[in-house]
């Protein structure tokens, strides 16, 4: 049947008072979720917590494949900045790259991601959609499945053996409410392995090469894309490591705890780095509402009752959603600009904010207030949160006291 104009009217209206608070999913989850506290807990060493796991899987010993695609013309080894992006063979990642390659301050960026195939097309993409490029660029293809903690070892071997500078990371790729649960290769809930346990162990066995090219003028950088979907209620968001692995699974509080993991590493790693003196800067930030991949997950949710994406009609989902380039200025921002130098922050639409600065009970009726069990926590302000979760992290991912010299 045909929708009134009016009723459009309405729901466009709602989805911008959602995104203006919170985003579509963080709004809608505060319906149905909840969640418990639990006080935090002594941790041991990074030694003794090594010990604690079984031996973590060594990189591959197999040549990877690699290769490259020289934009704008062939460049000099020694000529500008060196970025490694993950999942940027479409969407934001995408957009981040083309970016990167119009600042004019990149030399060579590092495409990491799974399938081959499709970073070969979205580099020659590049190449055939930048002809008058002044600056030239390599792009070049690592293979990385976030999925498996042996690829990610993998991925830092095959790094290193470049023998370049890193100036930039930025930790992109993401999977979001998958309908049901799956593990990764090593057996974590696949949402909070790729989003946050593969970026962790990859942020921290490439930190000593970030903080060799770092300097007091030009911090290296490490940019994480985080959500507001992180205000879903979670566990996390209460405090509570203990249900990290979503065993009461629902697809968007998975995904909401993730996103709080992303976020939660950001400031810990912030901390950490200016505990050190280390020239390394670290930020997230919620790049919007976007219309991209990310998506063709976003079905029917027993969690949040939500109908599929796919079925809105074009126009409007043109109007409500971001576009990849939109969703990708703050990265680039991050990347390029003197802002980019600042440390700790969350960042949205190209700028510092809180990471909770709303009420996002706000729209809600007065009665259906009252229903709920529970008051958003400031948990992403809770040092204690961020030095819990970083240590469970290191004994899930089983960083070795080598694995990390500067931190």
């Amino acid at each position: 049947p045909a929708i009134a104009a009016s009723q459009v009217r309405g729901f466009v209206e709602m989805v911008q008072r959602a995104r203006r608070s919170a985003g579509v999913a963080a709004v809608a989850a505060l319906f149905y979720l909840g969640c418990t506290f639990l006080a935090p807990s002594t941790r041991p060493s990074r030694t003794q917590r090594h010990a604690l796991r079984t031996p973590v899987m060594e990189a591959e010993d197999v040549e990877p494949t690699s290769f490259t695609v020289n934009v704008g013309g062939s460049p000099s080894s020694s000529s500008g900045k060196v970025a490694v992006i993950t999942g940027a063979s479409t969407g934001i990642g995408l957009a981040t790259v083309e970016g990167l390659l119009k600042s004019g301050e990149y030399g060579t960026v590092i495409m990491a991601g799974r399938d081959s195939q499709k970073h070969l097309e979205a580099m020659e993409g590049l190449k055939e959609n930048m002809p008058n490029l002044t600056v030239p660029v390599q792009l070049r293809y690592l293979p990385l499945d976030l999925a498996s903690l042996q690829s990610v070892r993998s991925f830092k071997e095959a790094f290193y053996g470049l023998n370049i500078e890193l100036h930039t990371l930025i930790l992109n790729a993401g999977v979001m409410a998958l309908p049901q649960r799956k593990q990764t290769e090593d057996g974590y809930e696949y949402q909070f392995g790729v989003n946050h346990l593969g970026h962790f162990l990859l942020a921290n066995l490439l930190i000593d090469k970030l903080a060799l090219t770092g300097t007091e003028r030009d911090p290296a950088r490490v940019i994480a894309l985080s959500s507001s979907a992180h205000q879903i209620p979670s566990k996390l968001l209460k405090g509570d490591l203990g249900d990290l692995q979503s065993d009461e699974y629902t697809p968007w509080g998975a995904y909401g705890q993730s996103k709080l993991a992303n976020l939660l590493f950001s400031y810990e790693l912030d901390r950490r780095c200016r505990a050190k003196g280390l020239r390394v800067v670290s930020n997230a930030l919620h790049p919007g509402v976007v219309n991209t991949e990310l998506f063709r997950y976003a079905g029917p949710s027993p969690d949040l009752g939500l109908f599929p994406v796919q079925n809105l009609t074009k126009p409007l989902l043109r109007y409500v959603l971001k576009t990849p380039e939109d969703g990708a200025k703050t990265s680039v921002l991050l990347a390029t600009q003197p802002e980019g130098k600042l440390s700790g922050r969350y960042w949205q639409d190209g700028r510092p904010t809180a990471s909770v600065d709303f009420d996002p009970l706000s729209d809600l009726p007065q009665a259906a207030k009252e229903m709920l069990p529970f008051r958003p926590k400031f948990t992403s302000y809770d040092p204690k949160v961020w030095e819990e979760l970083w240590n469970e992290s290191e004994i899930l991912v089983g960083l070795r006291p080598e694995d990390v010299m500067v931190l």
